[in-house]
This record gives structure tokens, C-alpha cells and sequence, in this order.
């Protein structure tokens, strides 16, 4: 029998795509991610909710669940002390802040905010293989770090006229000579 469960995690925002999808892999229509960054200390029960996802899965395609998990494939990652969680969506979730507010659909959330995700692990049987995805719900955040979703190749300066770097200008008096 397949199983659903409805999850909650709280963590440090790793990956965040939330306000504008993630068209790396898809650029026509792109998704809706973002990775959360637990302690390991933190994430026991999340982990055995997943895991338990996923046998499901292997049971209901015949397969043995000692097969488990080397043959299957899981939405988190242990990465010392940190486990990272992937979720996604193709649909953008509705971001609220700690107060119960809607926050503005305009707003770049970036990397380090913390937040609250609720999330479905669902079980998969594809030519992929067997596994789980965490599928994105809603989102709470926490603490919020802001960006301005020009890009890593935008420069990050404000645009200045010349009167305003006058004072930091300076004329060399002294004579070159050209080097040939």
C-alpha cells in the first residue's frame, strides 16, 4: 500500500526559488524550489517519514524493502552535521511571514532566510527509479533575507554620474613613458 505523508520543516533557506521558478532544468516552465538546511540533531523524525514513504513505494512494486536504500532515491541529503531537504513545485506557493501576513508576491527571498515549509513526500515507481519527492505547499517565513533579483551577473553597485566621483578622481602630473 502507497503512502502519503504531510510534512512540516523548519530550516535555513540553501537554494531558494520561491519567487521566480528555477528554469536551469526546465527552461520553458521551471519550478518552484527551494532547500532547507536542518541540523542533523533535528531532522530523525523527518528522515523516517520519508524513509517510510518510500518502502511503501518499494512494496508496492514488488520489491523487497531490504533493497532499501540502495536502490532508491531520496529528497535530502547528509552533508556532515546538515541534512538538506529538496522540495518542489510547478506552482508558486503563497509566502506568509511569522505574523499570519501574505508577504508581497514581489519580494526576492533569498538564501539564509528561515523559514517554515509544509511539504507532501510522495512516493515514485519511474524508469528513474524508486524514491520520494517533497512536494512544495506553503511557506512561512521566519527571518527574511532579501534580495534584488538582478542576477550574479548584474552589477551590484548603484549607477553614479561623474560629479559625484570627483572627489575620487585624481590627474597624474607626472610624465609617462610609453612602453613599447
Amino acid at each position: 500500500m502507497r503512502i502519503e505523508k504531510n510534512l512540516e520543516i523548519y530550516g535555513e533557506a540553501e537554494y531558494c526559488f520561491l519567487t521566480k521558478p528555477d528554469t536551469f532544468f526546465d527552461a520553458k516552465k521551471g519550478k518552484y524550489t527551494v532547500t532547507l538546511k536542518v541540523p542533523k540533531a533535528k531532522s530523525g523524525e523527518l528522515i523516517r517519514e520519508i524513509n517510510e514513504v518510500i518502502k511503501s513505494e518499494l512494496i508496492a512494486s514488488g520489491k523487497k524493502p531490504e533493497s532499501f536504500p540502495g536502490e532508491t532515491k531520496k529528497p535530502y541529503t547528509v552533508e556532515g552535521d546538515m541534512v538538506l531537504f529538496k522540495t518542489k513545485s510547478e506552482f508558486k506557493p503563497v509566502l506568509w511571514d511569522v505574523d499570519g501576513q501574505k508577504i508581497d508576491e514581489n519580494v526576492n527571498v533569498w538564501k539564509g532566510s528561515t523559514m517554515w515549509v509544509k511539504c507532501k513526500a510522495s512516493g515514485y515507481n519511474k524508469y528513474t527509479g524508486i524514491g520520494a519527492t517533497l512536494l512544495l505547499g506553503g511557506v512561512q517565513i521566519d527571518k527574511l533575507v532579501e534580495g534584488t533579483g538582478e542576477g550574479p551577473g548584474s552589477c551590484p553597485f548603484p549607477k553614479r554620474t561623474r560629479s559625484a566621483l570627483k572627489p575620487f578622481i585624481t590627474e597624474s602630473v607626472l610624465p609617462v613613458k610609453e612602453v613599447i
